[in-house]
């Protein structure tokens, strides 16, 4: 703006016999503008704020999550391994000569051979 137009302007805004400047319209100042792109890069950041707080808290969410299950996989190993031993150790008692031998005698009705009955092959 050239110097001329700034004096015309000033002329315009004060009164011309006392040089007080009256403004008779009501103060706008306190408006708040934002620009369309503004707005738009707020939105922007308010979604991305957003995003990541809901990543942060469905993390927290999923490390919880695992830990249980976690521990309740370790509590299966921990039974699955008792009936393991449980299983292997029924298996020796069958297995056993003694045990064997006992169940030939009583369901089967075996006896110990004689020394007739005993052929020794070449």
């Amino acid at each position: 703006m050239t110097r001329p137009e700034r004096v015309l302007r000033m002329k315009r805004l004060r009164n011309a016999g006392t040089g007080v400047r009256i403004k008779n319209s009501r103060l706008r100042e306190g408006r708040f503008h934002l620009s369309k792109r503004q707005v738009f890069l707020i939105l922007v950041m308010i979604l991305v704020f957003m995003g990541s707080g809901i990543g942060y808290v469905w993390s927290n969410f999923e490390r919880t999550q695992l830990g249980y299950d976690l521990s309740q996989l370790k509590k299966e190993e921990l039974r699955l391994k008792e009936v393991n031993r449980k299983l292997r150790l029924e298996l020796a008692l069958l297995k056993s000569p003694q045990n064997l031998e006992a169940v030939a005698v009583r369901k089967l009705g075996l006896k110990q051979p004689s020394s007739e009955q005993i052929i020794i092959l070449p």
